[in-house]
């Protein structure tokens, strides 16, 4: 069995404890759960600094309870998760999140030992309840990996592994092939194909030039012609993008790897052919492209694969010397990723703007031969200019924009309208996070942490707060309703329409839960119809009465909320 790791040396701290007052211990002694979940989660958008004590904080507490002994985590026959299975993964899903990623993959590598013994392995995956289970444990193995990733990376690159993260690996590496070879005995599926397929990448971390450059030369993306295109630097793309930041984290939902790719299979068949994805959104660049060979296999009918057209990013989220060999490094390890000899679309993400090596990677980006265009990810208007005035060509800038998130309006557009060179505009979260829809319409304000509350809908909800309140926001609704009365369509249909109808809008990004939930039908309904003059007097109505300004000025341009 693996060394288990260190605990965390805090001898470098101050030996201290800080008073909590009879009243402020009163409160935390008696508010409910998802109270005080959505208290931290505040006091740590009011300022950063606060992320670094609670997260040390949490390993404290994570280490003084760490488990004698490991329970079972499944029920015999019926193989149902015992309440011991959901306090063990709340438990490594904890570990992952603040920096122990090693010691999360030892977790997971019991949990599917113990998979593998279950009398599932005996019969049917598909018909058995250990299925939806499995695609959960498969997320956090991916989830769990890419915190890996981000505990490996310094300002070259990723370090090598210790002798004792070598063993954690090869220990799980065992386990998971173990786990296949018991379910292939029985004819069945990989339970944990997209955390064996991430768990490759980790280990083999290419940087060699994919050896299928002829292959991928026949997919590149060819348009269609349709109505619901526009020009994107020197391609013609679909207006609507489908955005895979759901295969992060499973709290979106999981899925197996053939309900994804089924359900990938009908985007494109419905003309769903643009994917917006990121070197930090889980697999989502393996299971488009590599290892589910999505792209280049039997999933996709023949021909189809040049209709597919890939948007992918390089983040830059932590401090590192810009040089032509790593920018050229970053650039051959989201190809080999992919599976391409090229990409058209990288968008690029910086995440500290006083360090002015921005220009420099921009640049030679850009002179890459293997990216077709160069797009920026939540930059501000103020940075994205100083790259494009450098003598940068950039394509498009990924920020938000929604009826909950006005600040490209006042100067991002402006810009969009200057750059008058093939400048484009992409907008995620249209739909902001699943609010902007008919569901909510008539009802209380949630919970933070309700069950059907994701990440994406706790964000916009305190955007809602900030923006105007939920009783302004109800009258949007309302509004968004009787103009859905009009056409036949969704609340959500009509928020996507209203963002599609702004010129400097190239596209929209829709969230898309492969495997777990599709709206295809409903998502290209905003196509089928314009908002003339009244609609969008009656919208305008509404934002007139919200605080866009405001939050404007107190939050900063677009992207600012990533760097506060």
């Amino acid at each position: 069995m693996p060394t288990p790791l260190d605990v965390t040396n805090n001898s470098h701290e101050s030996a201290k404890a800080a008073h909590v007052n009879m009243m402020t211990d009163t409160i935390i002694a008696n508010l409910p759960p998802e109270g005080l979940r959505s208290i931290v989660r505040g006091l740590l958008g009011v300022d950063n600094k606060n992320t670094a004590a609670f997260e040390s904080l949490a390993i404290k507490y994570l280490d003084a309870t760490n488990p004698a002994s490991t329970p079972t985590f499944f029920t015999p026959k019926d193989n149902q998760p015992t309440l011991a299975f959901h306090v063990y993964r709340a438990r490594y899903r904890c570990l992952m999140g603040c920096g122990k990623a090693f010691e999360s993959l030892q977790a997971l590598c019991e949990v599917a030992r113990q998979v593998k013994e279950t009398d599932a392995a005996l019969e049917s995956l598909e018909q058995s309840d250990l299925e939806g289970t499995a695609a959960l444990i498969d997320s956090d193995l991916v989830q769990a990996i890419t915190a890996v990733h981000k505990q490996l990376s310094t300002t070259s690159g990723l370090r090598p592994l210790t002798n004792t993260e070598q063993e954690i690996i090869q220990q799980l590496q065992n386990t998971l092939v173990e786990c296949d070879n018991t379910f292939f005995q029985k004819q069945q599926p990989s339970p944990f194909f997209r955390g064996s397929s991430s768990l490759e990448t980790l280990l083999s971390h290419p940087k060699k030039e994919p050896v299928f450059i002829e292959e991928t030369l026949a997919y590149r993306y060819r348009p269609s012609s349709t109505a619901i295109e526009t020009k994107l630097g020197n391609a013609v793309v679909p207006r609507m993008f489908m955005g895979l930041w759901q295969f992060s984290s499973p709290a979106w939902g999981a899925a197996p790897a053939t309900k994804i790719f089924k359900d990938f299979q009908k985007h494109v068949d419905a003309g769903l052919v643009a994917y917006d994805m990121a070197d930090h959104y889980g697999d989502a660049e393996r299971t488009f492209a590599s290892h589910g060979e999505f792209r280049r296999h039997a999933y996709l009918r023949e021909n189809e694969a040049g209709r597919i057209y890939c948007a992918t990013k390089w983040c830059v989220f932590e401090p590192i010397i810009v040089t032509p060999e790593v920018v050229k490094d970053a650039i051959t390890e989201r190809l080999a990723t992919l599976q391409s000899s090229r990409v058209e679309l990288l968008q690029f993400h910086w995440q500290d703007y006083n360090d002015h090596q921005y220009v420099e990677a921009a640049k030679l980006i850009e002179q890459d031969a293997r990216v077709d265009n160069l797009g920026v990810c939540n930059f501000d208007t103020k940075h994205m200019d100083e790259i494009i005035e450098s003598g940068v060509k950039i394509v498009s800038n990924q920020v938000q924009f929604s009826l909950i998130d006005l600040r490209p309006t006042f100067k991002m557009a402006d810009s969009c309208r200057k750059h008058d060179v093939n400048f484009s505009h992409t907008a995620h979260y249209a739909k902001c996070g699943g609010l902007l829809a008919d569901r909510w319409l008539g009802k209380s304000a949630p919970n933070l942490f309700d069950p059907d509350m994701t990440p994406s809908s706790r964000k916009y909800f305190e955007m809602i707060t900030v923006w105007g309140g939920w009783t302004l926001f109800q009258e949007l609704l309302a509004t968004l309703s009787t103009i859905g009365e009009k056409y036949k369509v969704s609340i959500s249909v009509v928020a996507v329409r209203w963002v599609l109808e702004h010129e400097y809008v190239g596209a929209v990004i829709i969230g898309a839960r492969m495997g777990v939930s599709e709206h295809v039908e409903e998502n290209l309904k905003a196509f089928g119809f314009k908002l003339d003059e009244e609609d969008l007097a009656g919208i305008q109505n509404v934002l007139d009465q919200c605080r866009a300004r405001e939050v404007f000025d107190a939050m900063g341009d677009c992207g600012a909320e990533y760097r506060q």
